[in-house]
């Protein structure tokens, strides 16, 4: 994996006014890069993301189904969207605002990051 290449895609998205933080953790709850502020609640907030996305997952699988992105709405307005990635991957990203432009920009960054994943 090449952690700069992935880093500067993090970092770079992050500029958007609408985007809170950017993490890439692994499904065990590993944090791997992110763009957090502060280095505890990245610490805290990366095994949360894999359990809640690994816990939804199950919940799919009693249906028969899968899935690749766990949306989670705030009450604000924003939203957590977590995607899947190279299935050993978690990409989670933290929006003041979800419409049609932003999930297209996550799912772009996401397939962006994705190359780099080994």
């Amino acid at each position: 994996m090449s952690s700069e290449a992935v880093n500067g895609l993090l970092q770079e998205y992050s500029r958007n006014p609408y985007v809170e933080s950017t993490i890439v953790v692994s499904k065990i709850g590993e944090s791997i890069i992110g763009s957090f502020p502060n280095k505890a609640e990245l610490n805290s907030y990366a095994p949360l993301v894999a359990i809640t996305f690994e816990g939804a997952n199950e919940l799919a699988n009693t249906t028969g189904q899968n899935f690749h992105q766990l949306n989670v709405e705030l009450d604000n307005g924003g939203q957590i969207v977590v995607k899947s990635l190279r299935k050993k991957f978690l990409l989670a990203v933290l929006v003041k605002k979800y419409d049609d432009k932003v999930r297209n920009e996550i799912d772009h960054l996401g397939e962006s990051v994705a190359r780099y994943l080994l």
